[in-house]
């Protein structure tokens, strides 16, 4: 003989499951005795009367209308029910039914698990927690530095299919874990947020493996990262090196969240000399010249920046090309002549501004090997070459000339016999 047991009062379960997906769920037993006897998992559909409402029977697969299996130990009752490729059609409320052949047979009418089958997967669920803090809830907001988690959470309907978890954004010093149990996985992903965390839309993807093909569902979170002035600059306008007596503006520029609160001018000294972003000096003089910073502040901290401002001046110049006063030429005592017993140099210098005009002569005519030079506004020098091949005496005549007159050099000079005439 055997034993029927049912429970008058139900209780229901609601799964929801992706069409084409893989569905399991687990039910615990309480015939210690009996289990030992080889026992039967047998689901029921939309009722209790098994003739009618068996869809699954754990033993005699050929006629279950649900494909699937039973795995772990019903006799330690610690098991698992999987359902292959359940449809739409497959919604509806399930019993387990416990079937020892003649010792016991016995229905769980008072538990029952309600399955949805739908076209797409449920979206995942991020939350943000901080270190020692709990969940975070206002706004995201964390502090930088703070150690940070974030969890996105799915149903995990198969247990030996659980969804996979994909980050559109790893932070370097991430540490990604992934904890998957029989109706719930997740993906957690620790990090110290810092100031380049703030704005990031961190996505997390799960993707199901069905029958024949993925699908994913996805959820996003934006993190707000609360942190103190940094990237702080001063510049000067129209340039840190200004002339005595005129206007400068200083600018102080900062990169903080929330905004800077307050900017304030300082000299070198410690002084404090203004407040705000920007410092104008209308009309600077010398005690204007030195180091300026200015300290940015915020809730979360302070930075500095500085310039250094440098007052210049203009004294009075001489003009680059500066004009000596009128002269007349006058040939330079320093113009001579050296002699070779088969040439003749002479070199004849003169002064005068305008700068004079240069002339050689030779006994009345003009010869051809000269070479002149300026040696600058008011002076010119000349150079000449004669071979001794003039008559026996001869002169050689140097005229210095400009609009203011005239100098003339003249040089003398005879033929001496050489020794073998």
């Amino acid at each position: 003989m055997y034993e029927e047991r049912e429970e008058g009062k139900e209780s229901k379960d609601r799964e929801e499951k992706e069409s084409g997906s893989d569905f399991s769920f687990q039910v615990e037993e309480q015939y210690d005795a009996d289990l030992q006897r080889d026992p039967t998992g047998i689901w029921l559909k939309d009722g209790t009367d098994v003739n009618r409402n068996k869809v699954f029977n754990s033993k005699v697969t050929t006629e279950n209308k649900i494909e699937g299996e039973i795995i772990g130990d019903l006799l330690v009752k610690n098991c698992t029910t999987i359902f292959y490729d359940i449809r739409q059609s497959d919604n509806g409320d399930y019993y387990f039914r416990l079937d020892i052949s003649k010792y016991l047979k016995y229905t769980y009418t008072s538990t029952s698990v309600s399955l949805r089958v739908q076209d797409s997967p449920i979206s995942p669920s991020i939350t943000l927690y901080k270190e020692d803090q709990g969940e975070v809830e206002d706004q995201n907001e964390v502090v930088e530095g703070t150690s940070v988690s974030l969890i996105c959470s799915a149903p995990s309907p198969c247990l030996l299919k659980p969804p996979t978890f994909t980050w559109n954004f790893l932070p370097e010093e991430r540490r990604q874990e992934q904890n998957h149990n029989t109706s719930f996985s997740s993906s957690q992903l620790n990090f110290n947020a810092t100031h380049l965390h703030h704005g990031l839309t961190f996505t997390c993807t799960t993707t199901y493996q069905l029958q024949n093909q993925n699908k994913s569902a996805q959820s996003s979170r934006t993190l707000h990262v609360l942190y103190g002035p940094r990237n702080t600059s001063v510049s000067a306008s129209p340039s840190a090196s200004v002339l005595l007596g005129s206007s400068v503006s200083l600018s102080c520029s900062s990169d903080a969240n929330p905004a800077v609160l307050n900017y304030t001018w300082y000299r070198e000294n410690g002084e404090q000399i203004g407040t705000g972003n920007h410092l104008t000096i209308n009309t600077t003089d010398s005690t204007h010249r030195g180091l300026y910073y200015c300290r940015a502040q915020n809730q979360h901290g302070d930075h500095n920046s500085s310039v250094v401002l440098d007052v210049q001046y203009t004294p009075p110049t001489p003009p680059l090309n500066p004009t000596p006063p009128p002269d007349a030429p006058q040939v330079s005592p320093s113009s001579s002549c050296n002699s070779t017993q088969e040439l003749i140099m002479c070199s004849c210098e003169v002064h005068g501004n305008p700068s004079p005009k240069l002339e050689w002569s030779v006994s009345g005519q003009t010869p051809s090997t000269i070479r002149e030079e300026s040696v600058n506004y008011t002076t010119s020098r000349s150079f000449i070459s004669i071979h001794q091949s003039f008559t026996d005496m001869f002169t050689l005549q140097c005229v210095g000339s400009n609009t203011l007159g005239t100098d003339t050099q003249l040089f003398y000079f005879k033929k001496v016999p050489h020794p073998s005439d």
